[in-house]
């Protein structure tokens, strides 16, 4: 693989868990009047999907970042942006001060989903 590649894993189960994560931040980005982009036109049409509908992509590019990759099918509309898992980082904070039984540990997160995406030879 050459450096400038990226190693991409498709979500193949448990999509329905990554489109109520998209669904929770785009009710966020809401709230702040976020709404104006293409990108998130994109992404509420993306929420609204069935999980049978869409294809998921990630490539983990650095402790709790990873770009995401989606599909919308079968009009093959695609989108990608970066996402920080913030939820495995307050997970590692609170489990450095020995606090696992905080709610946080209860949620699902991309790391979750990311730990369940298979190997894709996808080129995006």
């Amino acid at each position: 693989m050459k450096e400038t590649e990226v190693s991409w894993r498709e979500l193949m189960t448990k999509k329905e868990e990554f489109l109520h994560i998209l669904r929770i931040l785009n009710h966020y980005y809401e709230m702040r009047g976020e709404t104006k982009s293409k990108q998130f036109a994109f992404r509420r049409a993306l929420a609204d999907s069935s999980p049978e509908s869409v294809q998921i992509f990630f490539s983990q590019i650095g402790t709790f970042e990873y770009q995401v990759a989606c599909r919308i099918l079968p009009e093959e509309q695609i989108e990608s942006w970066i996402h920080i898992d913030g939820i495995a980082e307050e997970r590692e904070r609170l489990g450095q001060i020995g606090n696992t039984e905080h709610p946080v540990f209860s949620l699902v997160c991309l790391g979750d989903l990311f730990a369940l995406a298979l190997p894709s030879n996808v080129s995006i």
